[in-house]
């Protein structure tokens, strides 16, 4: 009930029949690749069509994320949930919903600044 409380809710899109399971390997498949790992080419170039139509509102054209919507970088390796490829899945098909809870009535205004500017050094100065 805090107007200061931050939601981030991704579509279930397998869970909620917005992609097809098919489609879902594919973007896993894509967002594999866009990360840095090894992945199946051909596969991935079928999630990329997807992933543009389905999940650059929110990741953005590169899949660095925006965050505004709370949208995670896809391609620093940093998960929230897990990278391997089933944590992938598992995330595309059932979707997490993020809350970042507003801490002003939990945290001295100190402690506050303490841990943001601590947040802060660990973005690399983001």
């Amino acid at each position: 009930d805090d107007d200061d409380t931050r939601i981030s809710a991704m579509p279930a899109f397998g869970r909620d029949g917005i992609l097809k399971p098919a489609e879902v390997d594919a973007v896993v498949e894509y967002v594999v690749q866009i990360s840095g790992q090894k992945a199946n080419p051909a596969l991935a170039a079928k999630g990329g069509v997807i992933f543009q139509q389905q999940c650059v509102a929110c990741h953005g054209i590169d899949g660095k994320g925006l965050r505004e919507f709370g949208a995670p970088n896809l391609t620093d390796g940093i998960w929230l949930y897990g990278g391997s490829r089933a944590d992938i899945r598992h995330t595309v098909w059932n979707a997490h919903a993020g809350v970042m809870p507003a801490w002003k009535t939990h945290l001295s205004e100190e402690t506050i600044r303490k841990l943001t500017a601590y947040v802060h050094s660990l973005g690399g100065g983001e």
